[in-house]
């Protein structure tokens, strides 16, 4: 069935409105381009004698995630009226409600896609923009479970360019499903050497160019603990520091793993994950908790032989309604020969959203811990508000002759994050996000994106 005209239109301006989508969470930009069709659906009355629920999860999928999720109750408890895409709508007055027909057959439409530009910030990129395109599908209606996929196309005035694929295909009713993420990009970023307290003026700028391939296979063991096991292949085939003489050593070629290229990471691993949110767009209650072990052994094609752990827990607390208290922990470990743009570093976890305030790979080390805190609350109707504290730090890299006794964290790196949430999709309570984050040292960042942070 065809979109309506002021439903597409609102969904460009809704991108432009936010100034950005991130595009690692591109599912909730599909998502907003097809809220006012889906509360159309559910308000016009049906049929005498055919009366039932509306089948939200068809149309409205959760946010990508490292692995298996269950859907999104048809529940908002933020109990708001409205939210940004139909405001935009009822503003240019394109509303136009659905005849029940038209509503009947959005309703049981199997395959759901969309396309929309975007314009993103961050301390990394500077300012990047770009299209972003996410879909949803499924095998089989009566088993499987909502299968989806998301994509984007981003360029900043750094000269970064990145082509990510993050893919979630549900077999079986959702007892099996396979976890994606494919990635081309070319990214010069800045780092500053290992550790902590590492002096502003260190900073290098290394040239990366990568391939990306992993995929990670999971399986239901009870209702809600999956386990899996993955393939991981990167190929970074360039790596240079900028802007330094040859043969000058730097903190990022002091390193004696990866700092040039090309060369391979070719590995396996296996994973553990807990999900218990009633909604991992927008969690009010529940938990998360995933660890993963990989191992990229020589045999295997790796240029390095090295190994990394890690591990992630999260929670969250009803307060009186609609305020919660989320919580977020990681811990990330890397063993052996690692090369050092796959170190542990802040902003690098999967969702890479951790260590707002800093710059993303401020601070690398051989492990590193982080934590978060954060309060988010309801203003008016479809505004509301959070505020948040957290707190990082990399470990230090041993010196000779150093006392093996010392601590292995001196540094701890706090910041403070204050922003606005916006309501973009009202069945999915998908919120955007326009966030301050400041640290230590004059350190601060602007951040705009779609979804909760974790």
């Amino acid at each position: 069935m065809a979109r309506r005209p002021g439903l597409a239109l609102a969904q460009v301006l809704l991108a432009g409105a936010l100034l950005g989508a991130a595009p690692a969470s591109a599912w909730a930009v599909e998502s907003a381009g097809t809220a006012a069709a889906a509360r159309a659906a559910t308000d016009a009355p049906p049929p005498p004698g055919h009366e039932k629920a509306p089948d939200l999860e068809t149309a409205f999928p959760p946010a990508a995630r490292p692995g298996p999720v269950e859907e999104p109750p048809a529940v908002d408890p933020t109990e708001a009226t409205t939210d940004l895409a139909e405001v935009i709508v009822r503003g240019l007055g394109l509303y136009e409600p659905p005849t029940p027909e038209e509503a009947e057959a959005a309703r049981k439409q199997k395959f759901h896609w969309n396309a929309v530009p975007f314009v993103l910030t961050s301390p990394l990129i500077g300012l990047g923009f770009g299209v972003a395109g996410a879909g949803v599908f499924r095998f089989d209606d009566n088993v499987a479970k909502l299968s989806k996929f998301a994509t984007n196309v981003l360029y900043t005035v750094k000269n970064q360019v990145s082509i990510p694929l993050r893919t979630s295909i549900y077999f079986g009713g959702g007892d099996w499903s396979l976890v994606g993420y494919t990635n081309w990009q070319i990214f010069p970023a800045p780092t500053w050497g290992l550790g902590g307290n590492t002096p502003n003026q260190d900073e290098v700028v290394v040239d990366k160019s990568l391939i990306r391939i992993w995929e990670t296979a999971y399986r239901r063991v009870l209702s809600d603990l999956y386990v899996g096991a993955g393939l991981y292949w990167d190929r970074f085939y360039k790596v240079s520091d900028r802007g330094v003489e040859p043969g000058i050593v730097n903190p990022f070629t002091a390193y004696p793993y990866g700092t040039s290229g090309p060369y391979d990471n070719m590995g396996i691993s296996v994973d553990l994950l807990w999900e218990s949110r009633d909604n991992p767009v927008n969690a009010t209650h529940g938990y998360y908790a995933t660890a993963t072990y990989r191992a990229f052994p020589r045999w295997m094609g790796s240029t390095y032989d090295w190994q990394s752990l890690y591990v992630d827990g999260r929670a969250y607390f009803s307060l009186p309604r609609p305020h919660v208290l989320a919580l977020w922990a990681y811990g990330w470990f890397s063993f052996g020969n690692t090369p050092y743009l796959s170190l542990p570093s802040i902003g690098s976890d999967p969702d890479a959203r951790s260590g707002r305030g800093y710059i993303e790979g401020r601070h690398v080390g051989k492990s590193l811990l982080y934590a978060e805190a954060e309060y988010r609350f309801r203003i008016w109707d479809l505004i509301g508000g959070v505020v948040g504290v957290n707190v990082h730090s990399a470990s230090q890299n041993r010196q000779p002759g150093e006392p093996q006794n010392a601590p292995l964290y001196q540094y701890w790196y706090p910041a403070v994050t204050a922003g606005i949430r916006v309501l973009v999709n009202r069945p999915t309570r998908t919120n955007g996000l326009v966030e301050v984050g400041v640290g230590l040292d004059g350190s601060y960042g602007i951040y705009l994106n779609i979804n909760e942070n974790f």
